[in-house]
């Protein structure tokens, strides 16, 4: 079997970039946009994203000419799905808990320095946080992020920690002193709060779950309007969030 070229994996690491540069911010972009935001000449964006066209992975808009992620990723991404257990074993629990508490019901899991959403329960208000399966946000600053930062071994937080931080809102902790303090109470309580750290109007309640080893998997929040999650609210919903991250554990096999 005879292994790919240097050029051949170059060509496919590109490949990567492309796919990656494409964000919420940036769900459809031109091929100047991509280039300029990647650093990597026209000519080369060209060709490696008509080779991604071709076989689905990105499509192109008729009207404006700009690139969008294809389809293609979304079945690829549904087959990841399918066979991941935690989602089937949490779903029962995020319904129980979002008709208990009335809120958006959040699952959250590690994805290098960002928390990605892999599943959601919608609250039925008007006002809710804008949460959708596939989002990513920061760890420092949303609840499910920050519980899953503050159980990582502490050479991955110092790590982690090292990298600029945006100030999203005036709450935002930005601070590494501060943040180091907020993740040892987190550790301690068992919960985190995001009090509109991320978005303006909006807290979150969350909990870690834990997998066979006892080890912190992901992590389950309760999230809402600032109005109806108010500040007296919070043990009350923190006690909630914690439980079922309890019994999502258990039935992982978690101690």
């Amino acid at each position: 079997m005879t292994g790919k070229s240097p050029q051949q994996i170059k060509s496919v690491e590109k490949a990567i970039r492309i796919l990656e540069a494409f964000s919420d911010n940036d769900f459809e972009m031109s091929l100047s946009e991509i280039s300029k935001k990647i650093d990597m000449p026209k000519a080369t964006v060209y060709r490696i994203i008509e080779t991604l066209k071709n076989n689905g992975l990105i499509d192109q808009r008729s009207d404006n000419g700009k690139y969008k992620l294809g389809l293609k990723l979304f079945e690829l991404g549904s087959l990841v799905f399918k066979k991941l257990k935690l989602r089937e074993v949490a779903l029962p629990y995020m319904e129980a808990l979002s008709k208990k508490c009335g809120e958006t019901i959040h699952l959250g899991i590690l994805q290098g320095d960002e928390v990605i959403s892999i599943e959601n329960c919608e609250s039925s208000f008007d006002l809710r946080s804008n949460i959708y399966i596939g989002k990513r946000a920061p760890l420092y600053c949303t609840g499910v992020g920050k519980v899953l930062l503050a159980f990582l071994p502490p050479d991955e937080i110092s790590k982690i920690l090292k990298n600029k931080r945006k100030k999203y809102t005036k709450n935002t902790i930005v601070e590494k002193k501060k943040l180091e303090k907020e993740l040892k109470k987190i550790r301690e309580e068992g919960f985190a709060i995001d009090n509109m750290e991320h978005e303006e109007g909006i807290r979150c309640i969350a909990a870690p779950i834990r997998n066979h080893e006892d080890k912190v998997i992901a992590s389950i929040s309760i999230s809402g309007a600032s109005i109806r999650i108010t500040e007296e609210k919070i043990p009350q919903l923190a006690l909630m969030v914690k439980e079922t991250a309890d019994n999502i554990s258990r039935k992982l096999g978690a101690s």
